[in-house]
């Protein structure tokens, strides 16, 4: 899936060849004519490979939709960032159309959140189809061009507040939930796609985009709210239902896993259950003979990377055992990037990232068997601190260490060890714009007063767990 900005108006007055207002959400021209305007800010394209089969008895109207849209694409051959996955299953996308959920057709409109991809069915009017005015050989030639390749036309089911949504989560989001951003990002090449098919993972997207968006626009908060509150509640009632057969659903697995992402952002404390279901879910998506590699990967490597960053905030129970395995074992996250060994200096600060995250984890065990003393303690520190000090809060990547700097700051006793972590929180506040940093950073001082009497660990997991990272 490709998502593109544009700068030329919407899809419905290009279409008619008329000037675009541009204006938010709907143009006026398009409300004058009663037309439902698709508004400005993205617009979406699927590759080869997510292309649906058309019918071979499609309805003129349709081809003539497709067949303009040919020639817009013909004219503006730049203006979208096209993604080539090589895929030999069919349908709109190598897991999202086979797995494509029933829950719009089950999902009765009174449970439908505020926030969400809410459809538009409204057609437009054939009266304005420019394709009626062309030249007969013009329209001859756009009519052999369907017979052959039969594009798919544009997606205008989706309204402009979760194109506005989708692209925040695109663009803001996504491009931190990964170490390094590329073109094969799971979050963009899989959930995106996943949410235009799928009602209850674009509601799952379209909060937790809402939820970062109200941190300069508070209005959004009460809506976000709701929006998850109806979520958590239809998972409720759908788990109490589940046929043992149908344990696993991508769909599922992918709403839990965009709403423990909605947790780093507002803080929350509903990311134990999550991260517990999230777990379960995974390891049942090995018996799926239908998903593809990429998506197996994809599920793996997220699922262990909240494993390792969330269990150990959630008990030391839990921490103790997911810290009992390597912490390798949980770091295929870390180097998903193709390019990462093509660039020396990036391959570098994984590098010493994995290095700091293995210092971290053993700062957790040793604290929480009580095996440091406090000259151990302080040393172990200063190596974690040697060891990133040269990774500034700006390198790329830097904000995959969130958790390991929380960790050393908890663990830290001298004064400038303290200062010094909880600065590179604070910087990488900056970068992700993640609600539970400053929760963490404000956490640190009750840590620090009760050091003396109270484990760390003890105290994040019993008074306030949240997911930092």
């Amino acid at each position: 899936m490709s998502l593109a900005k544009r700068n030329n108006g919407c899809l419905e007055c290009r279409t008619r060849r008329v000037r675009c207002d541009k204006t938010e959400p709907e143009c006026f021209k398009c409300c004058k004519k009663g037309i439902k305007c698709s508004g400005q800010g993205i617009e979406c394209r699927f590759s080869s490979h997510m292309k649906h089969s058309s019918s071979p008895r499609s309805s003129p109207s349709a081809n003539r939709t497709a067949g303009d849209e040919a020639k817009v694409a013909l004219r503006a051959p730049n203006r979208y960032r096209w993604v080539t996955v090589t895929s030999k299953q069919p349908g709109s996308s190598p897991d999202a159309a086979r797995l494509s959920s029933r829950r719009s057709s089950a999902t009765s409109p009174k449970e439908r959140s505020i926030i969400g991809p809410a459809r538009s069915d409204a057609p437009t009017s054939d009266t304005d189809s420019p394709v009626e005015n062309l030249p007969d050989d013009v329209d001859e030639f756009v009519s052999r061009e369907i017979q052959l390749s039969r594009p798919r036309p544009a997606i205008q089911s989706l309204s402009p507040q979760a194109r506005l949504f989708f692209n925040h989560f695109s663009e803001f989001i996504a491009p931190k939930m990964v170490v390094f951003d590329f073109n094969g990002n799971g979050y963009r090449n899989i959930l995106l796609p996943l949410a235009c098919e799928d009602e209850l993972v674009g509601q799952a997207i379209s909060v937790i985009a809402a939820f970062h968006l109200s941190q300069k626009a508070p209005h959004m908060r009460m809506a976000a709210e709701v929006g998850q509150h109806a979520i958590l509640s239809k998972l409720f009632r759908d788990s109490l239902q589940l046929e043992p057969r149908r344990l696993f659903s991508l769909s599922t697995w992918a709403t839990i896993l965009v709403l423990l992402v909605g947790e780093t952002i507002t803080g929350a404390n509903n990311y134990v259950h999550l991260l517990e279901i999230l777990s379960n879910l995974a390891q049942s998506s090995d018996s799926v003979q239908s998903l593809s590699m990429t998506t197996r990967g994809f599920i793996r490597e997220q699922t262990r990377m909240f494993e390792l960053f969330g269990f150990p905030l959630s008990s030391e129970t839990k921490g103790l055992q997911t810290l009992a395995k390597r912490p390798d074992y949980y770091l295929d996250f870390m180097s998903s990037c193709p390019r990462l060994s093509q660039d020396p200096e990036q391959y570098a600060n994984v590098t010493v990232m994995k290095e700091a995250i293995r210092q971290a984890c053993d700062l957790y065990r040793n604290r929480a068997l009580r095996l440091i003393s406090k000259e151990e303690s302080i040393q172990s520190v200063e190596r974690l601190r040697e060891t990133v000090l040269d990774l500034e809060p700006s390198v790329d990547g830097c904000h995959a260490l969130v958790w390991t700097y929380f960790v050393a700051a908890a663990e830290s006793i001298l004064p400038e060890h303290r200062a010094f972590f909880s600065h590179r929180l604070q910087s990488l506040y900056s970068c992700t714009e993640f609600g539970t940093i400053p929760i963490a950073v404000r956490s640190l001082q009750h840590i620090w007063a009760n050091q003396d009497t109270q484990r760390w660990t003890e105290v994040v997991t019993r008074q306030r767990p949240i997911l930092i990272m």
